[in-house]
């Protein structure tokens, strides 16, 4: 971890146990920032970017804090596997910070009206950025300064604000405990970042995933995302997404595809998990359903082949208030499609533009907990359901 002195403005790198004490800095990128190459050399001194730097040295400084971390200056960007190690460390680099400054440029905080200030704390674009969402959740001491680098808050006192532009619970700003896949994303869903594979690399730390950087890929970032995502954990809300597409594979191609799951929750204390687990192939998502399901026969379509549908209920459900929780249910339909050599039969999600909600049985033992049974039963069918950019069977 290169980190740079808050007197001697030199850098000096760290492993691990030798790392001091450090402030971090969490803001908007502009214009005119300087680059390692640049600061080392001394240009730019007469930038907006280099005297950001330099403020927020004087901040840690005069705080205590003898060592900074700025993404812009302090990792050298022409080496690939620095840049790939940095974004795949920078959520705990965040995280084990003394202390995160949130340089705001676009707020100017007058105590004299506190309202209007806060209003526009609300409406900087600091909100926005997919960045900014881990460099507000990891640290757990957020310190934020307005345009003229003059404090007006922390992320502790500040939370009802926070919570109210971002979505997120208050007690979610300080621990992500038992916080569902659906949930998470829904935080970074309606955020956007400069490049698209940033929309996926800016969440590494946030599922606690590692991932190879392949800027070029495009939206299939995402995409590896959630397989890396698959891979660690078996939260179905993952699956608990909409979209106005009339068919889908079972995996999200963005994030906004969550922007109406935050209210979407998953005991993992409390909750059976499917006996047998659903992992991603090259045929797509692999998963178990019962030979004797809720399957709904369809019409025969012009070559006889008749279409069926099956509603796959998953261990997840929608939060309600002043009642129940209710269990969410996707559609998946049975069809097929002609292809050179021959018919092939595949699942496809269907009316993806909707989660059913469905009402879960009660344990009788104690009437506040509804029960989520997914055990399958000892007969089941194998099926896949391919994944558009991944697959193409035909």
């Amino acid at each position: 971890m290169r980190l740079l002195n808050t007197k001697s403005f030199e850098f000096e790198e760290f492993f691990d146990s030798q790392i001091p004490k450090y402030a971090i800095l969490s803001h908007r990128w502009g214009s005119e920032e300087v680059s390692f190459q640049e600061f080392r050399k001394g240009k730019k001194k007469d930038s907006q970017g280099y005297n950001k730097i330099r403020r927020c040295c004087a901040v840690a400084d005069r705080r205590g804090l003898g060592w900074v971390w700025i993404d812009t200056c302090c990792i050298d960007k022409k080496s690939s596997a620095e840049l790939s190690e940095a974004i795949n460390s920078m959520y705990r680099w965040y995280k084990l910070a003394a202390e995160c400054y949130a340089y705001l440029s676009d707020v100017k905080w007058e105590y004299e009206d506190c309202e209007a200030s806060k209003i526009a704390f609300r409406q900087s674009v600091w909100f926005t950025r997919g960045w900014t969402l881990q460099e507000l959740l990891a640290p757990a001491n957020v310190v934020f300064f307005d345009r003229d680098w003059k404090t007006f808050g922390t992320k502790e006192d500040l939370s009802k604000e926070i919570s109210d532009v971002t979505g997120i619970m208050v007690r979610h700003l300080t621990s992500r405990y038992l916080v569902c896949v659906a949930t998470r994303m829904s935080w970074v869903s309606r955020r956007a970042t400069s490049r698209i594979e940033d929309m996926a690399y800016c969440m590494l730390g946030l599922f606690n995933v590692n991932m190879p950087l392949m800027y070029g890929e495009g939206e299939k970032a995402f995409m590896r995302l959630q397989l890396e995502i698959i891979k660690n954990t078996d939260d179905e809300s993952i699956f608990a997404w909409t979209s106005i597409q009339t068919s889908s594979g079972m995996l999200a191609s963005h994030p906004s595809y969550f922007a109406e799951s935050g209210d979407i929750t998953t005991d993992y204390l409390s909750l059976k998990t499917r006996r047998f687990p659903y992992l991603m192939t090259n045929q797509g998502l692999e998963i178990r359903l019962p030979d004797t399901g809720p399957f709904v026969p369809g019409a025969l379509d012009c070559h006889g082949f008749s279409h069926q549908t099956f509603l796959l209920a998953l261990n997840c459900w929608r939060c309600r208030e002043n009642g129940d929780p209710l269990a969410l249910t996707i559609i998946l339909k049975h069809s097929e499609h002609l292809c050179e050599s021959g018919w092939i039969f595949t699942w496809q999600r269907v009316e993806c533009e909707k989660l059913l909600l469905s009402q879960p049985a009660r344990n009788h033992s104690s009437e506040s907990a509804p029960i989520f049974n997914t055990e399958l039963p000892k007969n089941t069918t194998l099926i896949h359901v391919p994944q558009e950019g991944m697959t193409s069977p035909w």
